[in-house]
């Protein structure tokens, strides 16, 4: 790997590819009917094409300077909250869930602004909340939507 792609975050996202893999691996082997895989294919598509795009972003970027160190909580602070948002998803609903996520996903990446970050986050969820809900062939916990 290149100095400019960071072991933690080439961990991280072979960690990512490979785990989604296999979920999609063993949805197909589940059953290959499109009621089965239309959440889980799209998705997995998704995932590679945003982790091409992160190595390919990663390599463009100059090589850090020597002695410049990359911090791995970042890192970890999205895997917490992400397992945050798994866990609300069946507690608090897919709305809320996703909400409270996606806001504290802008804020990381740098969102400022007091009503910027929210509307994202509010327009996001409702898409998301309304384009999952008319794939899903049952209804989805939601609190709010």
């Amino acid at each position: 790997m290149s100095a400019r792609l960071p072991a933690t975050h080439a961990a991280l996202l072979g960690i990512i590819l490979a785990l989604s893999g296999y979920i999609g691996w063993s949805a197909v082997q589940a059953s290959a009917k499109l009621n089965n895989l239309v959440v889980i294919a799209p998705v997995g598509a998704a995932m590679l094409l945003l982790a091409v795009a992160l190595i390919v972003n990663a390599l463009r970027r100059p090589a850090p300077e020597p002695g410049e160190t990359t911090s791995v909580w970042g890192d970890l602070l999205l895997l917490a909250g992400f397992a945050v948002f798994c866990y609300a998803l069946t507690h608090v609903g897919f709305d809320v869930a996703t909400f409270a996520f996606v806001w504290a996903g802008v804020v990381m990446s740098g969102g400022k602004g007091l009503w910027q970050p929210p509307l994202f986050a509010a327009l996001f969820t409702l898409l998301l909340v309304k384009t999952f809900g008319a794939l899903f062939p049952y209804p989805m916990l939601t609190l709010v939507l």
